[in-house]
């Protein structure tokens, strides 16, 4: 569905005066959530703390963020098989019959309501009905929406199944979706709104003790999911090529388990062929990137303890150099192009079959410097319409390619 799509967040959408945003300001978006004091207390500010974090764009990514918070509220709603129903009307949703199991209802007018599945919900839902998610996606894609209710009547007479819906109310069209099901015991909701707090505040504090600056690159984002890029003022020079710029990616899947991430990626800085100043991300595989993670299952007190690993990010920057330096010394430049070409061919992932010829057209070249290559995989990265996953795909594949050489 469109409007849930990950979309970006890049720099020059960012307003002409925003040059970064108060402290009391930033706060204000979490301000109902349950980890509010615990927040407050880790970084030892109040809440009427003025001070500006002066990091341009910080302010346009707090008003994108709180106004998707306005639009979708979510609600994990308790629910016995018993009182859902299926729904053919209007493509496939689903039924939720008894709404007094969150108060979110309390003053809903509606005693019934119908929740469209987007993302993994669907697959979700039915995997979690004694795994029949392979045969109801096939009776929904058959019409046989009367064979799927049977099953349904069946398996409501066998036991109680109890489970907890992730759904996403619409407020401004008063519709409902289910995103997925989430832990009926240890789910600690660290959602974009802290995500985007404690990324914030934590670099904010830590230029302050080691003078290190981060800027807002972009910020790949949907309801439910972010993946902010901060370029720092670390670089080291990659001989005959150009630097390499430490980059922050701070990200978070409120359904995932690993909810809040802090990782190593890397942009390289070069000039193109007509002399322009050019930078393209790459990224190796999480083992080597992550700084840290705090997973939905773990308790605040816990979970913000952990932020001091970030600690280990300049270490990580510095092995991340001595692999990529090697970059200087490629001699079969179209070596690495066809190991690159390769894998978007044999590719299994769907955003990345989508683009599949597209991105071919631009590898069919002959490359004589790294320059030139990387130059390369910045047209990859640039390609119109490229979907935000299939974007992530290819900086995994360009590392692989560039460094390991496979």
């Amino acid at each position: 569905m469109e409007k849930f799509k990950k979309r970006t967040l890049k720099s020059e959408d960012f307003r002409p005066e925003d040059n970064g945003i108060r402290i009391d300001k930033l706060l204000t978006i979490i301000e109902d959530s349950p980890y509010f004091n615990q927040i407050l207390e880790y970084f030892d500010i109040d809440s009427k703390n003025e001070e500006l974090i002066e990091i341009k764009g910080a302010n346009t990514l707090f008003t994108v963020i709180k106004s998707l918070n306005r639009q979708y509220k979510k609600v994990d709603l308790i629910s016995n098989l018993k009182d859902i129903h299926f729904n053919y009307s209007d493509g496939f949703s689903i039924n939720f019959s008894d709404l007094s199991a969150d108060a979110y209802f309390d003053e809903y007018d509606k005693e019934v309501i119908s929740a469209k599945p987007i993302h993994s919900g669907e697959r979700d839902f039915f995997s979690n009905v004694y795994d029949i998610e392979k045969y109801a996606d096939k009776l929904i894609s058959k019409g046989y929406g009367d064979i799927l209710d049977q099953n349904l009547e069946l398996l409501k007479s066998k036991e109680e199944h109890i489970r907890k819906y992730r759904l996403l109310h619409d407020v401004e069209e008063d519709s409902f979706y289910l995103r997925a099901i989430v832990s009926e015991g240890r789910y600690y909701n660290y959602d974009n709104s802290i995500t985007l707090v404690i990324a914030l505040l934590k670099l904010y504090f830590e230029t302050k003790v080691s003078g290190i600056h981060y800027r807002l690159d972009s910020c790949e984002f949907n309801e439910s999911f972010i993946r902010i890029f901060f370029k720092t003022s670390e670089q080291k020079e990659l001989a005959g090529v150009g630097y390499l710029e430490n980059t922050l990616q701070v990200s978070n899947d409120e359904i995932k388990r690993e909810a809040l991430r802090f990782s190593n990626v890397c942009s390289i800085l070069f000039k193109d062929s007509e002399d322009n100043n050019k930078s393209i991300f790459i990224k190796p595989k999480d083992i080597k990137s992550k700084v840290l993670s705090i997973p939905h299952g773990t308790g605040p007190d816990k979970a913000f303890k952990k932020l001091e690993e970030f600690a280990k990010s300049k270490e990580i920057f510095q092995r991340m150099y001595e692999e990529i330096k090697s970059i200087s010394k490629i001699k079969d430049h179209n070596q690495i192009l066809h190991l690159v070409r390769t894998k978007i061919e044999n590719s299994t992932t769907e955003d990345i079959k989508r683009s599949r010829e597209d991105l071919k057209k631009i590898l069919l070249k002959d490359i004589k410097s790294t320059t030139q290559l990387l130059e390369t995989f910045s047209k990859l990265m640039l390609l119109e319409g490229l979907e935000i996953d299939a974007k992530e795909y290819l900086r995994y594949l360009i590392y692989e390619a560039l460094i390991d050489r496979k």
